[in-house]
């Protein structure tokens, strides 16, 4: 079981190497938004230009990470859906979907 912490640091790590290079000084991980779930963490992040601008042009495309318990993979989570559905779906074992579902 990944710790508060450890999610944090592991979502922070992340995206250092998978933002895209310009942007990575700008990444602001936001420790207050980790969630615990079943599955594993979410962890919020922005763009420091965001958070000081407010223009959304400047906000990031997804901005939630997810740190699985079960060491597998931190990952971007999909934009398809709500972060807690995708957690939802991920603990019952019915992620990704079956074809024609």
């Amino acid at each position: 079981m990944v710790t508060k912490n450890e999610a944090i640091t592991a979502a922070a790590e992340f995206l250092k190497r998978n933002v895209n290079p310009d942007k990575a000084n700008s990444v602001v991980v936001l420790p207050e938004t980790a969630i615990i779930f079943d599955y594993g963490w979410t962890v919020r992040f922005d763009f420091k230009e965001h958070l000081e601008t407010g223009d959304p042009s400047y906000a990031p495309f997804t901005s939630v990470v997810v740190v699985p318990h079960d060491g597998s993979a931190t990952d971007f989570a999909p934009t398809s859906l709500p972060a807690a559905e995708y957690m939802a779906l991920q603990a019952s074992g019915n992620w990704p979907p079956k074809k024609g579902q």
